[in-house]
């Protein structure tokens, strides 16, 4: 199984959003994080990645993020999942992948540092440390067996910026 983890892409500033009283959670992303995003998915259209299932944290940043790459990875579909939000536990990610019926690929999108402490433990597995991801970067990792800690096999970690010239 393939996993392709993305971080979502720029929101607005976190600072000023929570002075209009509302919750992080519904911080939207910014116009240029959207058009950047949109890029940086038309790059990931020529990796041709068989992605079966896609996932996103419940806030509103990554829910924007995984419609904006629905289309890349040819999915209709976008699943909402709790353990992919901001202040999730890691172990609450990796033991969900774990549970999940193994398919050729499934993307998750979420928040840092999250991500980049899963992508660690799924590669080195252990649950210390990151391994940091740009707004709009991604990462792909491959399980030859089942999905879990130290098992993963680092296929490519992409900055936005070289999405985006893909899509060039």
């Amino acid at each position: 199984m393939d996993l392709l983890i993305i971080r979502h892409a720029a929101a607005q500033d976190r600072e000023a959003f929570a002075r209009e009283g509302r919750p992080d959670a519904e911080r939207p992303l910014t116009k240029r994080g959207i058009e950047r995003m949109q890029m940086a998915a038309r790059g990931l259209t020529t990796m041709a990645l068989p992605i079966e299932r896609l996932v996103t944290s419940p806030a509103v940043r990554a829910v924007q993020t995984a419609e904006i790459v629905a289309p890349a990875v040819e999915q209709r579909r976008v699943e909402q999942e709790g353990v992919f939000a901001p202040e999730a536990p890691i172990g609450a990610a990796v033991e969900w992948l774990r549970k999940q019926p193994r398919v050729e690929g499934m993307a998750v999108v979420g928040h840092e540092p999250s991500l980049g402490q899963l992508a660690k433990c799924l590669l080195a597995g252990r649950p210390s440390g990151n391994m940091p991801m740009k707004k709009g970067g991604m990462i792909l990792i491959r399980f030859d067996n089942a999905v879990g800690y130290g098992n993963g096999k680092l296929v490519w970690a992409l900055p936005p910026a070289v999405l985006r010239a893909l899509a060039d």
